[in-house]
């Protein structure tokens, strides 16, 4: 729809679409697009699990791609991969960074004693995630549940899903934590 002239015009009264058309990238605040996130890397880790198990993996080989999916992870929640956006102009990593804090006992200071940084806390949070993945993964497969679809979890993985979904949108987790 052509872009109204009229100096009157207030987004659209005339009929007008003024809204903007340009691609974004999608938002790691959006809480679809970070349980998508979540999701497909949950079934990607049971993928690789199960391909370990037949021996397709090494434990090795496994280790070093759950490496990158947790060094991937950080990088996208502490805003830091180009094919997200990180939000509102007023989004920080020290505000996530805070949040986790609060939510995660398991977060623990660097070894040293020093404050971790925010990006370390992201990270620590996202190494986290991806260890819990594994014992929500187990439990899914040991009760028969099957885990090959990022958009039909089973209950108690979604549920899982979920509870890390809110905790990187920063969104009130409630009794799941």
């Amino acid at each position: 729809m052509p872009k109204c002239i009229k100096p009157s015009c207030n987004r659209g009264c005339c009929g007008h679409d003024h809204s903007s058309k340009a691609e974004q990238a999608p938002s790691i605040v959006d809480i679809e697009v970070v349980r998508k996130i979540l999701s497909q890397a949950v079934v990607n880790m049971c993928k690789r699990a199960i391909a370990c198990a037949e021996g397709e993996l090494t434990r090795d080989e496994l280790a070093e791609k759950d490496m990158k999916l947790m060094e991937w992870l950080g990088e996208t929640f502490c805003g830091n991969n180009s094919h997200f956006e990180p939000g509102p102009e007023d989004w920080t990593t020290e505000g996530l960074a805070e949040y986790i804090n609060q939510a995660l006992p398991q977060i623990e200071e660097n070894p040293e004693g020093e404050e971790m940084s925010s990006d370390e806390v992201v990270v620590k949070a996202c190494a986290i995630f991806v260890g819990e993945a594994y014992k929500a993964i187990h439990d899914a497969l040991k009760a028969g549940f099957p885990l090959l679809d990022a958009d039909e979890l089973p209950a108690p993985v979604a549920s899982f899903v979920e509870s890390w979904t809110l905790l990187f949108v920063g969104a009130p987790m409630g009794s799941n934590n």
